[in-house]
């Protein structure tokens, strides 16, 4: 596998270009992250910021794909343990504890304690209600994985963050990241000129918000369908 991507020139050009900070603001690579992820060097980008599909066991948010995976645990084990390995800073993981994977949640939590510096809660201000006197499930949770302790660029920056749910979304794609979440991050916790690598690059907001902010980034996406519409969201 790794033979045949050295030998596509496409996928070269793109990695080198957001490496390397070419002219261009960043790329998006078309494939699955855990045969990409082994071909990055050791700490060759700055921070990652990423939001792994929920494993919700229906397919009531993606048009092009099936959120179901009975191996989610170890799926999401192997992509943080790559990412340990390529991310020179923070990675940013965002999860969500639902009926059906909270224990794989607070096993990966568990599995990662030592490499855990911080848990950031994203709050949903209007979350979907839960019937009757069920508890509403109105949080998320950002991973935040390092060597280090981790620092903001401003002062008195919580460890909580509150925002809408997204209302507007495609009908292919009904999870994608609100914008105000992935720019609260990358702005507070990362550089001008820093590589972002995204390896559930999904709908493309991380890219668009580097672009904004004057980071250069990196996408990652296996769907081709969500691989186009972010290269084309991204203005790549």
């Amino acid at each position: 596998m790794q033979k045949s991507l050295f030998e596509n020139e496409n996928f070269k050009l793109a990695l080198n270009s957001a490496l390397h900070k070419t002219d261009v603001s960043g790329s998006v690579l078309l494939g699955d992250c855990l045969e990409l992820l082994p071909l990055f060097a050791n700490k060759s980008v700055d921070y990652s910021f990423t939001s792994p599909p929920y494993n919700r066991k229906r397919n009531d948010k993606y048009s092009d794909f099936t959120d179901i995976n009975e191996n989610w645990l170890q799926l999401n084990i192997d992509v943080i343990t790559e990412l340990l390995r390529v991310t020179k800073k923070h990675i940013f993981y965002n999860i969500q504890a639902n009926y059906y994977n909270r224990q794989d949640v607070y096993k990966l939590i568990g599995h990662f304690s030592k490499n855990i510096v911080d848990i950031h809660i994203w709050e949903k201000s209007n979350p979907m209600p839960a019937s009757g006197k069920n508890i509403t499930n109105a949080v998320e949770y950002f991973l935040v994985l390092g060597n280090e302790s981790l620092k903001s660029n401003t002062t008195y920056t919580k460890n909580i963050i509150t925002t809408s749910v997204n209302s507007n979304m495609p009908k292919e794609h009904k999870a994608v990241m609100k914008t105000d979440v992935a720019e609260h991050f990358i702005s507070k916790f990362t550089q001008e000129n820093d590589i972002i690598l995204d390896c559930f690059f999904g709908y493309g907001t991380t890219g668009i918000v580097a672009k904004k902010l004057n980071r250069f980034f990196i996408g990652i996406e296996k769907e081709k369908s969500y691989y186009e519409m972010s290269v084309e969201r991204c203005g790549l």
